[in-house]
């Protein structure tokens, strides 16, 4: 009887009421033939008492069924659970609307528009219209709210496009790191005069991080993910180049379960945690900063380091943390979720790997 209530924006933004009023007076006509056809417009008695009668009614169960179809919304909200969400629609509208046509029989025969014997028939021919109408408005309102969900879904997809550039403009912008490029130089400059096997070493190593950097950066490598293992063998020449700079200012351990190491992660993720944790805290040799990346029981990656803050005299160059969620969050779907732990002594990070 209401398929008007498909046009409600589930409890969020009424329609406008021209759009209300137009669907009201539609449903009241259907209304009026379904019940008693041809005679509904040529018995002017018939056609002003029943549409009034009618509009009552259709106005007052639209009510009802627009403030229950949210609580259907939230019991049922994944798109896999369309066949249930009409299911339930149709039987809240069906059992609504049905009961206000039962309680209204008694105005239809005090007015005169049906028989003066009760006609158990034409109730029950009625009651299957009014279900048959409930099923269509069902039927609509799942069409309606999936629209609604898909609108949802592009825009939250148009802005993880939107943060997945910014995303890649900052990982272009870390690989080509100058303070970066300017330190790994100062050392090496260093290395070559006390220590020329070392240099060659150093130099190699550094080859290594920036020949991994451009193979998984770029315009085209959005999408891309990586295995554990290759992201364990940059990372470890990464390292050495830190800790050829920092020497006993810094240790960083690695713990990875064999088992896991083909599992695959965000490209660059260990480079992006290290050098936010650099960033942030003091590294030296009197306070050495820590820092263990492991794979957990279950197959996660999880990243600490003690902390030891340091006063900062100007912002980051990139997001760090931050970005690396929304990419994970943009790659990984719901499989992206990253945990975040921390107090005034350690930070730690928990991050997924994807198993095919």
């Amino acid at each position: 009887m209401i398929p008007e209530s498909y046009l409600a924006k589930l409890g969020r933004k009424p329609v406008g009421i021209t759009t209300s009023l137009l669907v009201w007076v539609g449903v009241t006509l259907l209304a009026g033939m379904g019940l008693w056809q041809e005679r509904y417009f040529s018995d002017s008695h018939l056609f002003i008492t029943g549409s009034a009668i009618n509009m009552a009614i259709i106005g007052a169960a639209y009510r009802i069924d627009v403030a229950l179809s949210p609580k259907v919304t939230s019991l049922l909200p994944d798109t896999d659970q369309s066949i249930y969400r009409v299911a339930l629609w149709f039987g809240v509208y069906g059992v609504v609307n049905v009961a206000f046509f039962w309680v209204a029989l008694p105005a239809y025969h005090q007015t005169g528009l049906v028989g003066a014997g009760f006609d158990l028939f034409w109730a029950l021919r009625v009651s299957f219209f009014i279900l048959s109408g409930s099923l269509i408005a069902a039927g609509l309102t799942e069409l309606t709210y999936a629209f609604r969900q898909w609108r949802t879904n592009q825009n939250e997809v148009e802005q993880m496009q939107e943060k997945q550039l910014q995303t890649e403009l900052e990982a272009v912008k870390q690989q080509v790191n100058p303070h970066f490029l300017f330190n790994c130089l100062n050392s090496l400059s260093v290395l070559i005069t006390d220590a020329p096997g070392t240099a060659e070493k150093f130099v190699d190593e550094m080859a290594k991080v920036y020949r991994y950097q451009l193979s998984v950066n770029g315009p085209d490598k959005e999408d891309i993910l990586v295995t554990l293992d290759s992201e364990l063998r940059f990372i470890k020449s990464y390292i050495y180049l830190l800790e050829t700079r920092f020497e006993a200012g810094i240790s960083i351990s690695l713990d990875m379960k064999e088992v896991f190491l083909s599992g695959q992660m965000v490209p660059l993720t260990f480079q992006i945690l290290i050098d936010h944790a650099i960033h942030y805290n003091m590294v030296s040799s009197t306070r050495p900063l820590h820092i263990s990346i492991a794979t957990t029981e279950t197959g996660q990656l999880e990243f600490r380091h003690n902390r030891q803050a340091k006063t900062l005299t100007m912002p980051p160059d990139t997001p760090g943390i931050p970005m690396l969620i929304n990419r994970y969050k943009f790659l990984f779907n719901r499989a992206g979720a990253v945990q975040l732990k921390e107090d005034d002594h350690e930070f730690a990070i928990i991050l997924p790997l994807i198993f095919t």
